[in-house]
């Protein structure tokens, strides 16, 4: 399958999967959504499950692309990471089914499959360690910050704006990264 075959097949599906929920979506539905036989949708993806993992691996391959893209070409840490964080909330705002679903449909994941993804997730969460460790070299952190779980802590509360934000709501996604970035530097970072 072409890659823009691939991207419009799982985009499809994600659109039905943040819709109707990944348990409530038939194959059927997402062929006749690509204009395809199942059996033609069959061919390529043997099971739902593997619709998942393919748009989830590629909606991390988008996420980890979109970081990479923001901080390339800045080397000063401090604005790497605020560089960072304003290109993970702009992904996670932009309308996008597939981090939608990314997101929020782990739970439909079993065996080998979730192992999969949450290597993935892993390897995505090792560029903000990269960033966070580059900070702590440079002795730009406090001591008493523990570093895992500002990552951690760091990535779920930016991860949940995904549920409550509202394009014409009180907050802009600007609004957002500033507070975000002045919790860090007043919380985190040595003054």
């Amino acid at each position: 399958m072409a890659e823009a075959d691939r991207v419009f097949v799982l985009g499809a599906a994600a659109r039905l999967f943040r819709q109707k929920g990944f348990d409530k979506t038939t194959v059927k539905e997402i062929a006749e959504a690509c204009g395809m036989l199942p059996g033609s949708l069959h061919y390529r993806y043997p099971s739902k499950e593997s619709i998942l993992v393919d748009l989830m691996r590629l909606a991390l391959e988008q996420a980890s692309t979109a970081l990479s893209e923001a901080i390339r070409g800045e080397s000063e840490p401090l604005e790497q990471l605020r560089q960072g964080i304003n290109a993970h909330l702009e992904l996670l705002v932009g309308g996008s089914d597939m981090v939608y679903v990314l997101l929020f449909e782990w739970r439909s994941l079993q065996g080998q499959s979730r192992k999969e993804m949450i290597d993935l997730r892993d390897r995505y969460e090792l560029l903000w360690s990269a960033m966070i460790q580059s900070l702590s070299s440079q002795n730009l952190i406090r001591a008493d910050v523990d570093r895992d779980l500002l990552r951690l802590i760091g990535l779920g509360a930016l991860n949940w704006v995904a549920t409550w934000f509202n394009e014409g709501g009180r907050y802009t996604v600007k609004d957002i990264g500033d507070f975000v970035w002045v919790v860090i530097k007043d919380g985190v970072l040595k003054r």
